[in-house]
């Protein structure tokens, strides 16, 4: 869990201007179809505005970057460090064959990613209502109001620890667990299991060609987690987003009821494929987020704490 988590928390700090974009574009304009609305036309448009308006410390790398780490700290060590003990634990409870002799199935590797999954998401959703809501509303401020960004008007929100002592107050510690918890799942399975399958093909190719490298067969394999992770996991990203960004102010109601309420009503006003917006920003951090961490993931093991390769 330890490497993990350091992995985890090395890639997020790198990558978080990405997560921010991704955010960004999510939370926008939500239930219409009004482009004119649209603060940002795209991930690019949206990077050279923030970068414009609030630069690139303070507009796209700082939003947030506390509550991630925090997040990456717990969940990630739970989600990534305790693949390899949930694969084998599963494995031993399969009903059929000779499980003992047997190497781990896909199915096994998939059925373990949700597991670690939901269970770092589970522990880790408060930090992850805060980052998703300081990456959403981050904008430059003037007399204590937002003059840029999303939240044009509305006072910001405290420091991160602040609101987390908020949250408890309000009632909302869990509020949009079951998106985050499904995301987290879907996102753990489809990029551990894929990472997983994708080396044990690639090594049985391994006789010649440029598989016959490890460092060749992780890299392969982490660039396929890491398409296989944004794509499943794209539709859930969206609902945890909109709903962890749904907060109630005095005098507001939440525009949500639930995970299945934002679905429905955001297909239903914008259209399926909303359900994969930010899909590009999303990719540009898993992608290259996966190719560093697993990597890294694989070292910290082996040549720090003297464990296995995953």
């Amino acid at each position: 869990m330890a490497a993990a988590a350091c992995a985890m928390t090395s890639t997020s700090i790198v990558f978080n201007p990405l997560d921010v974009v991704k955010t960004k574009l999510q939370t926008q304009n939500q239930l219409s179809t009004d482009s004119s609305k649209r603060v940002y036309d795209g991930a690019v448009h949206c990077v050279r505005r923030v970068i414009k308006e609030d630069g690139f410390v303070k507009g796209l790398w700082a939003p947030g970057i506390v509550a991630s780490v925090v997040r990456d700290i717990c969940n990630g060590g739970i989600r990534m460090g305790l693949y390899p003990a949930a694969v084998r634990a599963v494995h031993a409870q399969v009903p059929w064959g000779e499980k003992q002799q047997a190497a781990p199935n896909f199915a096994t590797r998939v059925l373990a990613g949700l597991l670690t999954g939901f269970s770092g998401a589970l522990i880790g959703n408060p930090t992850d209502v805060i980052k998703v809501r300081l990456q959403a509303e981050a904008g430059t401020v003037a007399n204590g109001v937002y003059i840029t960004g999303l939240y044009k008007g509305q006072a910001p929100s405290p420091t991160t620890f602040s609101c987390l002592a908020e949250l408890v107050s309000s009632g909302g510690w869990f509020r949009g667990v079951g998106a985050n918890c499904a995301r987290a799942a879907l996102v753990t399975s489809g990029q551990m299991s894929a990472y997983d399958q994708t080396k044990r093909i690639l090594e049985k190719q391994s006789a010649t060609g440029p598989f016959q490298y490890e460092g060749v067969r992780i890299m392969t394999a982490s660039f396929v987690s890491g398409v296989t992770a944004a794509t499943v996991a794209a539709p859930v990203d969206l609902v945890r987003s909109r709903i962890m960004d749904d907060r109630q102010r005095p005098g507001q109601t939440a525009a949500y009821k639930n995970a299945l309420d934002c679905a429905w009503r955001t297909v239903k006003a914008e259209g399926p494929f909303a359900l994969w917006k930010g899909w590009v920003p999303s990719y540009l951090r898993l992608g290259p987020h996966f190719m560093v961490s697993l990597p890294l993931l694989e070292v910290l093991r082996t040549q720090v704490f003297g464990l296995g390769t995953m």
